[in-house]
């Protein structure tokens, strides 16, 4: 079976492909928020945690934006896979795909991204704020519009500030930073 290939133009000229088979192909409004905010982003050499990673279109644009590593994990063995195919569609080697659970993942990472049901964003929320380094930025999308007080809430007791928030049309993007502004 053929899969439909995806194409998502970034700022910098270059055109991430993404293969069908995952969540993150690039049109819903979740994904377009985060990478829109991975392009205002200073990406160079810094490391990157994709939580939930599906397709694994946010750690592609990273690379193709100049991230110095990802790292994209997935419970979903077909979207590891998919992941996996994609970046060898794209001739990424520096976004490391982990199939399983945040317990799999070790490390701190500059900026992180969970563009994840509301209720994962809470449960997880411990392993992500301790993932996320001094000065690192982390953008939570995939919230729904009703629920954006509450995670903003639940993560800025972590001492996280809200450096953005963009109410879509059914969901909402939050972009927090630990310690003293990153940008």
């Amino acid at each position: 079976m053929e899969r439909r290939i995806h194409e998502i133009p970034l700022k910098n000229g270059r055109t991430a492909r993404i293969y069908q088979g995952a969540f993150g192909s690039g049109e819903h409004e979740t994904t377009k928020a985060c990478i829109a905010h991975l392009e205002r982003m200073e990406l160079s050499g810094k490391k990157m945690l994709d939580v939930g990673c599906g397709t694994g279109i946010l750690g592609i644009c990273a690379s193709l934006l100049g991230a110095g590593s990802v790292v994209g994990y997935d419970v979903s063995f077909d979207a590891c896979a998919t992941a996996k195919l994609c970046n060898e569609l794209n001739n990424i080697d520096n976004n490391h795909i982990v199939c399983g659970f945040e317990t799999c993942v070790k490390g701190t990472f500059d900026i992180i991204f969970a563009n994840i049901y509301y209720d994962i964003l809470t449960a997880i929320s411990d392993f992500i704020y301790g993932s996320l380094a001094e000065n690192g930025l982390l953008v939570l999308s995939g919230v729904p519009v009703e629920e954006h007080y509450d995670i903003r809430r639940h993560y800025m007791k972590y001492g996280l500030e809200v450096l953005d928030l963009q109410i879509h049309e059914d969901y909402c993007t939050v972009l927090f930073s630990k310690g003293r502004l990153a940008h």
